[in-house]
């Protein structure tokens, strides 16, 4: 298949881009800064911005699904709060941006544009109102919702206006997320009961991902919790 990655650059994106080349499959990778991807076999790359719907159009003609991959780029990993302390990832976190309701509503332009009919959206388990997780993870996600108030509603926007499109989508909605050991196990499905403060290895968030683009049919217009049980 053709596919088309859209925050190639990311931790998860990278892990796609890759995954889509073990697969055999044609990829473009979109990123704002390009020059930072390998060029390699059956791999294109153009420089794109998600608030800019024009930059998209281009990469995206002939695809035959698009993966988003974007999102804010401060988390709450160990990595981010050595490298830039508590107090500014606690910052970047209450004021997440635009990125998302901005960016997918400018992707979904740009696929109409295209001609693109199928588009993969990452999304987060926190977006789950938690009625089919257990009762213990229902009140976690719950107190993350609390907490990240402000990025769980920039992500409903794009999340709504995902599902009210007339594309083929599929919502992926991970658990945390970590540089944890490579493993290609984990548990997906719509309403799949999971362990949202489990760690999920970017390498399956990917994986699951990729599935959602190109060999799972009977996902296309649901939402997909993935990762441990």
């Amino acid at each position: 298949m053709k596919v088309t990655v859209i925050g190639a650059t990311g931790a998860t994106g990278k892990k796609v881009v890759e995954r889509l080349l073990e697969l055999n499959h044609e990829v473009t990778a979109i990123a704002r800064r390009p020059e930072v991807i390998a060029p390699t076999d059956h791999l294109h790359i153009y420089q794109g911005d998600v608030y800019n719907t024009s930059s998209m159009i281009t990469a995206m003609i002939g695809a035959d699904v698009v993966i988003s991959c974007i999102g804010p780029t401060t988390n709450f990993s160990s990595r981010h709060l050595l490298s830039k302390g508590f107090l500014n990832v606690l910052a970047a976190n209450f004021s997440p941006g635009t990125v998302m309701s901005e960016g997918i509503m400018n992707m979904l332009s740009a696929c109409q544009q295209a001609g693109v009919q199928r588009l993969v959206m990452q999304s987060g388990i926190n977006l789950s109102n938690g009625k089919e997780l257990s009762t213990v993870n229902q009140i976690a996600v719950r107190t993350m919702r609390f907490i990240f108030s402000k990025a769980i509603k920039d992500k409903t926007i794009a999340e709504h206006a995902v599902i009210e499109s007339d594309l083929d989508w599929v919502i992926v909605r991970p658990s945390v997320l970590s540089h944890t050991a490579n493993s290609i196990k984990y548990t997906a499905g719509p309403l799949t009961r999971i362990a949202p403060l489990r760690p999920l290895s970017f390498v399956d968030c990917a994986d699951c991902l990729v599935r959602a683009a190109t060999s799972e049919p009977s996902w296309i217009k649901k939402i997909i919790n993935v990762g441990k049980s």
